[in-house]
Order: structure tokens, then C-alpha cells, then sequence
């Protein structure tokens, strides 16, 4: 027999309390609200206890990148694959089937995947639940469960740390710099060894967000580092940084190619943006007037030819474009010029090619407005 969360107004904290309680064994369905649009999550329990997640696209594959369970080379070489003989198979069943990982390092990554996808959940205020007994496991999950009791209970430390530091660093897209004194005590400062690598990752150009993705850290850990950083008056966080900055837009359904985008990009000081979707895209590209777009061509909800053309002729935005695909006909690639695109990068890609061609684009624009 299945309940419905959002009849009975049932919060995602006592959805998941109840579902642990009963030990239930089906799928909780967690419809997000955010501004640009329906998002839909769903985690896998048995007899109470999770099994496995799903976010609606390949993240999996995406953490097992962000922990350094695999190299670009692998990712590279799994894509090629999928695109040549395995569309329906996912980026992480191809990396089992060719043994670039094993076992024990999907298991890892799901259970972080689970960890992070509960986390955010459990943040979000927007949420409507139910819970569907009959529904067949969709995704890669674990033999062994995980009871959610310790992810709620992290989770609820992680959000009231989360409301205090935020009060002292309102985002993640602020600049850190060290100051006069940061540099001249630089060599006395006594820190823990993980804000010691916060510090040392501080060079005036990177952002807080990136900070964290280059040091496979949480972000709150980083910002954590950074308050007890101001209160000793080493760092300040300039707040007109956030608007310098050149923004890069990313609209590519895979998690992991938007992973590989940002780690290429990561050492860049250009502020990352991401989208799932076309009409994500859309919406941010209105938004947040980003100076460069990495468009994929094949997206859940439209094409990448039709944002562009959209982007072009509706809303008139000439911000430069640069298709990303696995297609790489020439045909392919006379298609997205001709929808408005000013380049196009066949994936997989080297990170130093695609580094080249956001500067080539991004120094263009630079000079036009100097």
C-alpha cells in the first residue's frame, strides 16, 4: 500500500523518519521547486534503509571523477565507448565492464552520492514526497543499505553550520585574497592541516566554489577555513569580485561532462555556471548574462541547435557559443554554425584544447570592450 507525502503535508525529515521507521522497501519520488523549474530526485530504499539514488542524469560517474576513482583518460576512453557501441549503457556500467574501476570504488561513490543527495534534500524547502512501493530500482545500488539516521543527523549539523558562516561569507562565488599581514605571517600562522590547504589554494583569482572542487573538500569545510581566516585578518573577501569575474555557462544533460568542464576550467578564475537542460539554460542565460556558452548539442528536453537559435533570434543574446558533441561530421559541425554558434569541441576533449578555445573567446570580448 503506498502514502502520499504531499496529501498529508509531510516533510522530507519525517518522510524519511517514517519510511526508516516502517522499513519500507520501494522508492521515495522528491519533487524540488526551484526557479527554474520541476526537479526530480528519487532514492531507492529496502526494508528501510537506502539503496541507491537518483538524480535524473549520470552523476554517478561525476563523483566518481570529483573523488579521483578514475582518471580524465578513463572518463575519456568511456565516453568514446558509449558513443560508439553503448548509448543505453551508463558511464559507470562501461567503466566497471572495462575494469577501469572496481567494485569496492562504485560502492564508495554511491554511497557519497547518497550522502550528498539526502544532504541537499533535506536543505531544500520546496520538496513535495510520496513513496512508491511497486518501483523498480532504476540505478546502480548497494547490496548493503545506508541508514539515513546518520546522513540526517550530519546533515542537520552541516545546515546550522551552513546559516552561521553564511552570515560572515554570503557566497561562494567571492574572491578570497590574502592580505598585507596574511602575507608577512604567512610562515607563522598556526592552522589545521586541512585549513593549511585551504590557505595555501588562496591566489586572488580563484573562487570559493572552485577552491573547494580543486581541494575535494566540502564547501562548507572551506568556508569554515576562511571565517577563522578573517577573524585573524589574513584573507579579505573583496565583495565587487563576484561581478569582474567572466562567467562561463555549461548546458550539458551529463553530470560528468559538466564535472570535466569545470575541473578543465578550474585553475581558469572564470565563475562556473551549469544547467541540465535546455530550459535551464535558457533561464540563466537571461539571468546571469554569462560572456561565454559551452552548449551540448543533445539535451533531455530539446536540442542543442534549437537553444541556439533561441539564444540568437529570440532573445537576441550575442555572447559567444561554442557547441559541445560526440558528433563530429563535418556536417555536424556546419549545423551549429549555421544555428549561431561561434565554434564547436567534439567530446571527448582535451582540457587543454577546451581551456584554449574559452580564452580565445573570452580575450576576444575582453579587447572589444577595453
Amino acid at each position: 500500500m503506498s502514502f502520499t507525502g504531499s496529501i498529508k503535508g509531510w516533510t522530507i525529515t519525517e518522510m524519511l523518519q517514517l519510511i526508516r521507521q516502517l522499513k519500507k522497501t520501494g522508492a521515495m519520488i522528491a519533487e524540488v521547486t526551484t526557479s527554474y523549474g520541476e526537479v526530480t530526485k528519487t532514492v531507492f530504499f529496502r526494508n528501510g534503509l537506502v539503496v541507491a539514488v537518483d538524480t535524473g542524469s549520470d552523476d554517478l560517474g561525476a563523483v566518481l571523477l570529483e573523488e579521483n576513482l578514475i582518471t580524465r583518460q578513463d572518463l575519456d576512453e568511456a565516453i568514446a565507448l558509449q558513443k560508439a557501441k553503448y548509448p543505453d549503457k551508463r558511464i559507470e556500467q562501461i567503466l566497471l565492464a572495462t575494469k577501469k574501476v572496481d567494485a569496492a570504488k562504485v560502492v564508495k561513490s554511491i554511497r557519497i552520492q547518497i550522502e550528498r543527495t539526502i544532504t541537499s534534500l533535506l536543505q531544500e524547502k520546496n520538496v513535495r514526497v510520496n513513496f512508491d512501493p511497486d518501483a523498480p530500482l532504476t540505478v546502480q545500488g548497494l547490496s548493503t543499505g545506508v541508514d539515513i539516521q546518520g546522513i540526517m543527523l550530519s546533515a542537520s549539523v552541516k545546515v546550522d553550520e551552513l546559516g552561521l558562516v553564511k552570515q560572515r561569507i554570503p557566497s561562494t562565488t567571492l574572491v578570497p585574497k590574502l592580505t598585507k599581514r596574511g602575507e608577512e605571517e604567512k610562515n607563522e600562522i598556526a592552522l589545521k592541516l586541512s585549513e593549511w590547504k585551504v590557505f595555501l589554494a588562496i591566489d586572488g583569482k580563484t573562487d570559493i566554489k572552485t577552491i573547494a572542487l580543486k581541494l575535494k573538500m566540502d564547501e562548507i569545510q572551506v568556508m569554515k577555513a576562511l571565517v577563522v581566516f578573517l577573524d585573524g585578518k589574513w584573507i579579505e573577501l573583496p565583495q565587487a569580485s563576484a561581478t569582474e569575474r567572466k562567467k562561463v555557462l555549461i548546458v550539458d544533460d551529463s553530470a560528468v561532462i559538466r564535472m570535466a568542464v569545470k575541473k578543465a576550467l578550474a585553475d581558469s578564475g572564470y565563475e562556473l555556471l551549469d544547467a541540465g537542460t535546455g530550459e535551464i539554460g535558457l533561464k540563466l542565460a537571461k539571468e546571469k548574462h554569462p560572456d561565454l556558452i559551452l552548449l551540448d548539442v543533445m539535451l533531455p528536453d530539446t536540442t542543442g541547435l534549437k537553444v541556439c537559435k533561441t539564444l540568437r533570434t529570440e532573445m537576441e543574446i550575442t555572447t559567444p557559443i561554442v557547441m559541445l558533441s560526440a558528433k563530429d561530421a563535418e556536417i555536424d559541425r556546419n549545423l551549429g554554425i549555421h544555428a549561431g554558434a561561434n565554434d564547436y569541441v567534439t567530446k571527448p576533449f582535451k582540457d587543454a584544447d577546451l581551456v584554449s578555445v574559452v580564452d580565445k573567446y573570452l580575450k576576444q570580448t575582453e579587447a572589444a570592450t577595453a
